[in-house]
């Protein structure tokens, strides 16, 4: 890398930081574009390595801190997120963000010899949805939200929803709207979670109970810091370690086998594919009926937090359905029998039978003959 080129990357990074400049492109003379010492660099990608299995934690938090970024107190960063190792000085995550599972932060974007270099910045209490792309130059203000399987790379104003690819404002927050997933409830701590407990308890002994949603009064600054009192913290690294190893196999009696020990229901000739998640916390609330297929890199919710609420559900999918390559499946979703589920869908609420569906959220799409 000519010093010229590597000096105009380092001064657009301290124009972005010092707040001069929120994006700067640059073309290269070449496609080398790293400006750290080879050291500094594979640490930052051991970090960001290891940090995908590592559980929502104020040890979390300082270990991404360890690499330059920006991680607020109570910044709620759970599985598998993508992080930019070459400029992780770039990504600011305000106190009490939260960012959903899957998704992906890039603070520099590569297109030819043109690189594009930007903030990432998500402001106090913010949320971002699972599978959603941050390019450099996205900024979330507080209050607001960017929703599942979304790509932004510009501003979001306070207090609006945005989605699609590229994301665009869907929905204006109503100040009751921003109390119900932004504020907590004004209650001792020690008696929410005296009747959390009491909720929860009640909930797993319902099979009828589809939801438990409850907001939250906690002493975190969101409720996904307080995932560990979703049930018993050694069932949950259970659950966890046998989902991380089945994900990687092909479909065997083996792989079948492990999912039951750990409570997922399955029928006669269910096939799941390599990749797929079952919800950590919750996986014994999934039912897979007699010959369902999973096609590979699907995803099984059991929980949702938004800073204000917490959100359990069952997920059941009736017999004969086909759910296609990176389907997401949302808590409290019943799929009808023989149903077939696009790739890259988002599954939610109830699914009629015999129907294919498909988009995020899903939608019908034809009847099966």
């Amino acid at each position: 890398m000519e010093k010229n080129q590597k000096e105009q990357i380092k001064k657009a990074v301290q124009d972005i930081i010092s707040g001069k400049k929120v994006k700067v492109t640059i073309t290269l003379d070449d496609r080398n574009f790293n400006i750290k010492p080879l050291p500094v660099l594979l640490w930052n990608k051991l970090v960001f390595l290891c940090q995908k299995l590592i559980v929502p934690s104020h040890i979390k938090n300082w270990l991404l801190r360890t690499t330059g970024m920006n991680v607020g107190h109570d910044a709620c960063i759970p599985h598998y997120i993508s992080f930019d190792p070459y400029f992780p000085e770039l990504i600011y995550m305000g106190v009490g963000s939260l960012i959903g599972g899957v998704s992906s932060v890039w603070a520099h974007r590569l297109e030819g010899k043109k690189l594009t270099l930007g903030k990432v910045e998500l402001k106090d209490k913010t949320m971002i949805s699972g599978l959603v792309t941050l390019w450099p130059g996205a900024v979330v203000n507080s209050n607001s939200i960017v929703s599942l399987n979304s790509e932004l790379d510009h501003e979001i104003p306070e207090g609006e929803i945005w989605e699609g690819r590229p994301a665009k404002c869907i929905l204006k927050l109503t100040p009751e709207q921003i109390d119900k997933y932004f504020r907590k409830v004004d209650m001792d701590p020690k008696q929410y979670y005296k009747e959390f407990r009491k909720k929860v308890k009640a909930f797993q002994k319902d099979p009828n109970q589809s939801y438990l949603k409850i907001q939250y009064g906690g002493t975190r600054a969101g409720a996904g810091n307080d995932w560990w009192r979703a049930r018993n913290v050694l069932r949950i690294f259970y659950n966890g370690i046998i989902i991380e190893l089945a994900k990687l196999l092909p479909h065997s009696w083996f792989k079948t086998l492990l999912y039951r020990m750990i409570g997922v229901k399955l029928g006669k000739n269910v096939h799941i594919g390599k990749g797929v998640v079952f919800d950590h916390i919750y996986c014994d609330m999934i039912v897979l009926e007699d010959n369902v297929r999973v096609d590979d890199d699907c995803y099984f919710d059991g929980h949702e937090y938004t800073i204000a609420q917490t959100v359990f559900g069952r997920v059941r999918v009736k017999k004969g359905c086909h759910l296609k390559h990176h389907a997401f499946v949302r808590i409290g979703t019943t799929i009808g029998e023989n149903t077939t589920i696009e790739p890259w869908s988002m599954a939610q609420r109830e699914i009629p039978p015999n129907e294919v569906w498909g988009g995020v959220p899903a939608k019908f799409i034809r009847k099966k003959k």
